[in-house]
């Protein structure tokens, strides 16, 4: 895994970035780096399950963002935004 993240940096709640697509981890299943995406979409179902592949993330460019990032589409918890 690159220097720059741990796994343990990678927690319920934390805001990524990966190929022109902001999102947030919504679901970690302890000790095992299993870990579920939801994309900043107006798709109600957008989820990836990045389940032990934090590695794979970041050598394809993904990275943690700003916490005070503010989504489009999705509220901080994963749920979709009031139209």
């Amino acid at each position: 895994m690159d220097d720059l993240y741990r796994y343990e940096d990678f927690q319920v709640g934390t805001k990524v970035f990966l190929d022109n697509e902001y999102g947030i981890i919504v679901n970690l299943k302890p000790h095992e780096n299993s870990t579920v995406i939801r994309w900043d979409t107006s798709v109600e179902n957008d989820f990836e399950d990045w389940s032990g592949m934090w590695g794979s993330f970041i050598q394809m460019g993904g990275k943690i963002i700003d916490p005070g990032y503010q989504f489009k589409y999705i509220n901080k918890d994963g749920t979709l935004k009031d139209s």
